[in-house]
């Protein structure tokens, strides 16, 4: 059986080299509260994301580019689309969709009422968000530097505005995961996000042992390797426990995350993990003066009948360059999932990867994603020219 590993590429990271240095790569920023109350310093959404290139998720409140088609096109686009398959099991007739973004693409978040938020992006455009994920309602921790650690409500906050880290932070939550993950014959090293989820030397890995339950911080462990339905972990200490019996150690595990300079964020699934060695972090990862404003997505759509250039709004939601394109490994029995950043299409030729690329673990092939079966795409020249082009037709797209 063929097995793919997954990978998520953020392509606006491939032509760049991320500075490990320093702690500049910490969420850092503002908070105010509904009573006026402000708190800075180093941030942390719920018990999860910490750095910039975290992922921030929600569900976009509308589709404003449903407005772009006739009636006809928009009944054939809503049976289309769902007559394959449910890709992520949110099937919505609406086609709405989720919104995903590195957290180092953002500049301020306004909290609205319930679920509702409104996210603007450092160009400074706006989109209004409703809830789908626990990154709306999650409890934001601040290490502020006059007042010390404070862990605000969501339904206390106004406004969270974002702002460059200082080099070195006198009071942090901890370190950074780091270490090299093995898959098959590949070896993966970065950052690590375990179970998509801890990825600080606090966090603890759950499991239990015959002689009950344990709960040991990352930064005392030296290596996981996958056994039988648990997992083996060596201690720093020398000492070796087996752990089972939680998502952190057997198949309900979401992935183990890596980032990887030069590449991006490779996701790997329970399934596929067979091992990971932990080691000191030599920096926290890129700065947030490192990412740009963003911009439109542009670039050709080559379909069966010919080409097109100009705007681009990929699967009728994304039009920025630094949305994420999601999608999900065709290997049966893993939940693993990809996402690949819809950015500049240059090629950085030291980095082994272009666009959105698989590698299969049984013959060590790589190849250009350029098909899926759910997806439509938009190429918008100009406003008396605007195409919608059926991603049945569609035979490759390049983006500029």
């Amino acid at each position: 059986m063929r097995v793919r590993i997954p990978f998520v590429l953020a392509l606006c990271l491939a032509s760049a080299q991320p500075v490990f240095a320093s702690d500049v790569g910490y969420l850092y920023g503002r908070v105010e509260t509904d009573d006026g109350q402000t708190y800075r310093g180093e941030l942390r959404w719920g018990e999860e994301e910490s750095f910039w290139d975290d992922l921030f998720n929600a569900d976009k409140a509308e589709n404003e580019n449903l407005a772009y088609l006739d009636d006809r096109t928009l009944d054939h686009v809503r049976t289309h689309h769902w007559a394959s398959f449910d890709f992520f099991s949110m099937a919505d007739p609406d086609l709405s969709h989720v919104f995903a973004v590195r957290f180092g693409d953002l500049k301020r978040i306004e909290v609205g009422n319930g679920e509702d938020a409104t996210a603007e992006f450092r160009n400074g455009e706006e989109l209004t968000l409703h809830g789908g994920s626990n990154d709306i309602g999650a409890r934001i921790t601040v290490v502020d530097t006059k007042r010390g650690l404070q862990d605000l409500r969501w339904s206390r906050i106004r406004t969270i505005t974002f702002e460059e880290t200082p080099a070195k932070l006198d009071d942090k939550l901890g370190e950074p995961i780091y270490g090299t993950v093995r898959s098959g014959k590949y070896d993966f090293t970065g950052r690590i996000q375990w179970d998509n989820d801890e990825c600080l030397s606090i966090d603890k890995l759950d499991g239990e042992t015959r002689e009950g339950k344990a709960h040991i911080a990352f930064g005392e462990i030296a290596s996981i390797r996958k056994h039988h339905s648990g997992a083996l972990v060596k201690l720093k200490s020398g000492d070796e426990l087996y752990l089972t019996g939680t998502n952190d150690v057997n198949a309900e595990n979401r992935g183990i995350v890596v980032i990887v300079q030069r590449i991006g964020s490779i996701k790997i699934g329970w399934s596929d993990f067979d091992e990971v060695d932990f080691s000191p972090a030599p920096g926290s990862g890129r700065g947030y003066e490192e990412y740009g404003k963003g911009r439109d997505l542009a670039g050709t759509v080559v379909t069966r009948d010919g080409r097109y250039d100009g705007r681009i709004i990929f699967d009728l939601d994304e039009s920025r360059d630094f949305e994420l394109l999601r999608a999900r490994t065709d290997t049966p029995n893993t939940s693993s999932r990809s996402a690949t950043s819809l950015a500049s299409g240059r090629r950085d030729r030291t980095a082994p990867w272009w666009s959105c690329a698989w590698v299969s673990r049984s013959s060590s092939r790589t190849a250009r994603t350029s098909r899926a079966r759910t997806m439509a795409c938009w190429s918008s020249m100009a406003a008396r020219s605007r195409r919608y082009l059926d991603w049945r037709d569609v035979q490759e797209v390049v983006f500029h």
